[in-house]
């Protein structure tokens, strides 16, 4: 291990094979993802239901347990007491979530791609102004797509999901060849 807690070249030696075998079960669940949109959509959306459920009831008994003025412990109260009431709805109708989560994407990606084209126009982005205008435009678009095609595009939270999936696995797939790669090197070497 080096200072920084990143692991050194040594200590990743004949540990590629398991990177390969993260790297292809990731591959395989996002194809099995891919493969029933769906059912990766409602998963998706009754995991989110539970993490706000789980996020509002810590928010509750956090507010009670810290300090703090009045109004504070009041917000934080109201905010867990929404994060459950919400997590409870998405639980209580996966369907109407999905779609919901899909509004809060859609508008997201429209208000992140317009600040990053304004960006890209008024220098704020410094030296990179095409990447932010191609970026701020895909999600613009991305993001009409989504709200024009609602309730179909509900679907997309689980075309997301596969598609990460899938990603991360060649990703690991890609680092499990590269130690690989060094691990022959230095056996070479020595």
């Amino acid at each position: 291990m080096t200072m920084a807690g990143v692991p050194d070249a040594a200590a990743l030696r004949g540990r590629w094979k398991w990177f390969f075998a993260i790297g292809l079960a990731f591959t395989v669940l996002g194809v099995i993802a891919l493969g029933n949109l769906i059912a990766t959509t409602l998963i998706t959306t009754l995991i989110v239901g539970m993490l706000l459920l789980v996020a509002g009831v810590v928010q509750v008994f956090g507010v009670f347990a810290s300090g703090g003025s009045a109004g504070s412990k009041i917000l934080g109260l109201l905010l867990g007491i929404l994060y459950v009431l919400v997590g409870f709805d998405i639980l209580a109708n996966p369907i109407g979530g999905a779609i919901t989560l899909t509004i809060v994407v859609a508008i997201y990606l429209i208000a992140g791609g317009l600040l990053r084209v304004i960006s890209a126009f008024t220098g704020a982005g410094g030296g990179h102004r095409i990447l932010l205008l191609v970026t701020g435009v895909v999600n613009v678009l991305l993001g009409i797509w989504l709200w024009s095609g609602i309730p179909v595009s509900g679907l997309a939270i689980g075309l997301f999901v596969g598609i990460d999936l899938v990603m991360a696995g060649v990703t690991w797939m890609v680092m499990a060849w590269a130690v690989r790669g060094a691990d022959k090197a230095a056996v070479g070497a020595a």
